[in-house]
């Protein structure tokens, strides 16, 4: 096992080497995705990003695809970031807004993601959204060639069936989580523009009494 140190944001976060036969999925893929995302790692030669792993159980939070991809495709190793769900306070929702509003009741729970990972009994695609203390968009461009290439494997019970329809159904829905996100962001930071602005001429109007 090999690490190195990407600094991002100013928070070093160490990317490690793991085999990737050591790690568990907690949710299954989605076809669609898996074959785009598997053209594009060959395509580029390199995987881009490193994946999320919690460190004791080794259950996948974030990167599932780019971890069935070169599984799929007969690599050995893969890039990883090594955190701790519970005292790194990992944070997990249901869609992406949920970073912000704290989930929904508690419906989806980290003990309810590595309970998936570690039994075995997988939960539908895309059905949780993990929240770090860190950036996971750390820019590796590790090459495929330093990650021992062997025979193709079959990772067909961890992808889910699903029709073409179905896949481009649950893309649209990608999309639309997306856009709510960016909605909700821009309403934001009109909210904040404004209290910024009244905060300011009420200084103003506090100096002007002096």
């Amino acid at each position: 096992m090999t690490s190195t140190v990407q600094k991002v944001d100013s928070i070093a976060a160490k990317v490690t080497l793991l085999r990737v036969d050591q790690l568990k999925p907690h949710e299954k893929g989605s076809p669609f995705y898996l074959e785009l995302l598997r053209k594009e790692i060959l395509n580029d030669g390199m995987l881009k990003y490193p994946i999320v792993v919690d460190e004791k159980t080794h259950v996948i939070l974030d990167g599932m695809h780019r971890w069935l991809a070169l599984k799929s495709l007969g690599y050995e190793l893969i890039p990883v970031i090594l955190t701790d769900v519970f005292e790194d306070k990992i944070h997990v929702g249901k869609r992406r807004i949920h970073r912000y509003t704290n989930g929904v009741d508690n419906e989806i729970t980290v003990e309810k993601v590595i309970s998936a990972g570690v039994s075995g009994r997988l939960m539908e695609p895309r059905s949780t959204r993990h929240f770090f203390p860190f950036s996971k968009f750390q820019e590796i461009n590790f090459p495929l060639r330093s990650l021992k290439k062997n025979a193709a494997q079959d990772v067909s019970k961890y992808v889910a069936k699903l029709t073409p329809q179905e896949s481009n159904v649950a893309l649209e829905q990608w999309l639309e989580e997306i856009s709510e996100e960016l909605e909700f962001l821009s309403r934001r930071k009109e909210e904040v523009e404004k209290e910024k602005e009244e905060f300011v001429n009420r200084v103003k109007g506090l100096a002007n009494k002096f």
